[in-house]
């Protein structure tokens, strides 16, 4: 028996380096892997990186799949009654050649009301996504033999480990995660204002043979400062970038590297493309840092009467659902109360987890399995038409150690912080955007900044300038932003005017415009998402 190796065109597989990431089990090529599988030998929960693996295993004529752990690398299958006919990693193009493209409206509720999909649903009916930590087993014909989870998540609290040496053993795990991501290829870093990249910073090699950038939405950026500062005391090379309006030029090409699943706006990372393209091979992404290293708002418990499910709602949910699910989805599920459908699959999803005891980590736990998997891995394909993105917290000895770790450990970025400031005294002295201060002073920062930010306020009052936060304000507020709105919104024969009025098109344009508020600019986001995606699909 052999296995016959086969990988989807679309899909270039970072597999970590060593595959698997402890001294046992598979070997590092991917074939090698299927051989192990083959032989009964593969211990899948040794797999890293983000990959998706695909292959045919000709001694017992079916195709064998398999996701990594966090499902960063998306791959796609569609039904034909309980048949799988076609797999695939460009949903478009997989759309466009084997689904019917009925639309699944619940499926879309999910997303409009969140940002993302929900499970392992997608805009239609008969295509679903592969999910994480997953080896499926389908046969000749289609059939779903089995589909089996090979790692399962879990909060196994290490009580032996001190907070002090939870500081160290972090610390050694994301130095050997990132020297896994950097060990071949010419590797940038984006730093933003935050932590996750000045921990990454940390690791990376000191001196100009590093190259990294950052990006803000004006010249005078407080993350573009603060990052120009990080890389400054690291020495490495740095350029600073200004966000122009340049969605609407690649509008049709962002939308279906985002697969459509993600608002083209949050993307922000493909305006620079071009430029990290001719620079670099990879780029190393702090993405998840934050959740890990922090709790989801239940570290004390729950609010009295709130459930699990409940709580992540309110976590999750997005202003200006509210006119998508009314004008978009309220007319093909009538009688449909919509927020309750979605709250009930949030429900339904927690139950995964009831057997972890500490409600915050469950939480997490939720969150990752869904809002990572639908929502920040979709985020990953808008680096790769520039380089390939590689994800150190998504390492799995990583993932390990934070499932043993308190909460109490984490709230508050508690661990992070002092983290920095035991190994990197001159980061942690760098002001943190999020607060103001640095992280000596991070406990004290609401009254330490609140001269200085009363004082810039009452400076745009005056001056009568709107701070420029978000990247659909850069976009839309362009001096051609209403009019290319309209072109996707509002031209004849476009086809999202078969599911929504025009008429209501241009009265949500007229609000947003005169309000410029955050409800308005997700809805109109979220809208033009959609509408490009239809078009997309020819």
């Amino acid at each position: 028996m052999h296995s016959q190796f086969s990988l989807s065109p679309s899909t270039r597989p970072y597999l970590g380096h060593p595959l698997p990431s402890r001294a046992h089990g598979a070997a590092a090529d991917p074939r090698r892997v299927f051989d192990e599988w083959v032989a009964g030998r593969l211990d899948a929960r040794q797999l890293n990186g983000r990959f998706l693996l695909i292959a045919r295993d000709e001694g017992r004529n079916e195709q064998v799949v398999i996701t990594d752990r966090l499902g960063s690398m998306h791959g796609y299958y569609v039904l034909r009654g309980n048949r799988v006919v076609a797999i695939g990693t460009d949903l478009a193009d997989l759309a466009c050649q084997a689904s019917a493209r009925e639309l699944d409206w619940e499926a879309i509720a999910t997303f409009f009301s969140m940002g993302f999909f929900l499970d392992d649903r997608t805009y239609f009916t008969d295509v679903r996504i592969f999910e994480p930590a997953s080896i499926y087993r389908i046969s000749a014909d289609g059939e779903i033999l089995e589909h089996q989870r090979y790692w399962e998540w879990h909060h196994t609290v290490d009580r032996s480990r001190s907070y002090s040496d939870t500081i160290d053993e972090y610390n050694a795990l994301l130095r050997q995660a990132v020297a896994r991501c950097i060990s071949d290829g010419r590797v940038i870093l984006p730093i933003s204002g935050g932590l996750d990249s000045r921990s990454l910073a940390l690791m990376m090699p000191e001196g100009p043979e590093t190259q990294a950038y950052s990006y803000g939405y004006t010249p005078d950026s407080i993350e573009t400062r603060i990052a120009a500062q990080v890389a400054a005391a690291r020495g490495f090379s740095f350029t600073a970038h200004t966000i122009r309006p340049y969605l609407f030029d690649r509008l049709p090409e962002i939308v279906r590297v985002l697969h459509g699943s993600q608002d083209v706006t949050q993307a922000r990372q493909m305006s620079v493309n071009a430029w990290v393209r001719e620079r670099a091979d990879a780029v190393l992404t702090g993405l998840w840092g934050d959740v890990w290293c922090d709790q989801m708002g239940a570290a004390d418990g729950l609010p009295p009467g709130t459930s699990a499910a409940e709580h992540a709602w309110h976590k999750m949910q997005k202003r200006g659902r509210t006119w998508l699910l009314e004008q978009v989805v309220r007319p093909h599920l009538p009688g449909v109360d919509l927020e309750t459908l979605v709250t009930e699959k949030i429900a339904a999803g927690m139950h995964q987890f009831d057997h972890i005891e500490d409600v915050d980590f469950r939480i997490k736990a939720y969150k990752t399995s869904r809002w990572a998997f639908r929502w920040s891995n979709a985020s990953l394909r808008g680096f790769e038409p520039g380089a390939t993105p590689r994800i150190p917290y998504y390492d799995v000895d990583l993932v390990d150690f934070f499932c043993t770790v308190p909460t109490a450990y984490v709230r508050d970025r508690r661990l992070q912080i002092d983290h920095l400031k035991r190994y990197a005294p001159n980061l942690a002295r760098i002001p943190w955007q999020a607060t103001g201060t640095n992280l000596y002073l991070a406990d004290h920062s609401r009254w330490l900044t609140l001269p200085g930010r009363a004082y810039r306020k009452l400076l745009r009052t005056v001056r009568r300038q709107r701070p420029i936060q978000r990247n659909w304000e850069v976009q839309f507020l362009a001096p051609d932003g209403r009019a290319q709105l309209e072109h996707w919104l509002l031209r004849p024969g476009l086809k999202v005017h078969d599911l929504v009025e025009p008429r209501a098109i241009r009265d949500l344009l007229d609000s947003f415009y005169a309000s410029l508020g955050p409800a308005e600019g997700y809805s109109v986001s979220m809208l033009l998402t959609f509408s490009a995606w239809l078009e997309a699909l020819g």
